[in-house]
């Protein structure tokens, strides 16, 4: 599903604009593990979280597309703010990241 927001076949939600900062859109915490720099649209194109990637860089992509998700899916698993929070949350180890980057990837296919 990060493809489907990466690829222009949709418009991308006003309320989180492509250029945002993922800081930005998450609170300054996620600065402990992504740039300072790095947009919502960087997020959802990264390809480093594919074939054993870190944990943090599948955390990103998968939360970022399924704040879109939320955003503008009816029926969505999650909320918004769910998003941003458990996002937050994940941080704190390899292990909280890449479980709840899997909870968000299988929602995000769920939404194919």
């Amino acid at each position: 599903m990060s493809r489907h927001w990466s690829s222009g076949r949709e418009a991308w939600p006003h309320i989180v604009p492509q250029e945002s900062s993922v800081a930005k859109v998450f609170g300054s915490r996620v600065l402990e593990r992504y740039e300072p720099g790095l947009t919502m649209w960087e997020a959802t194109q990264r390809n480093d979280d594919v074939g054993g990637g870190s944990a943090f860089s599948k955390l990103v992509k998968q939360s970022s597309v399924a704040l879109l998700n939320a955003y503008t899916r009816p029926g969505f698993p999650y909320g918004a703010w769910e998003v941003k929070t458990l996002l937050l949350e994940a941080l704190v180890s390899e292990d909280a990241a890449a479980s709840q980057a899997r909870s968000f990837e299988l929602a995000n296919q769920a939404c194919n």
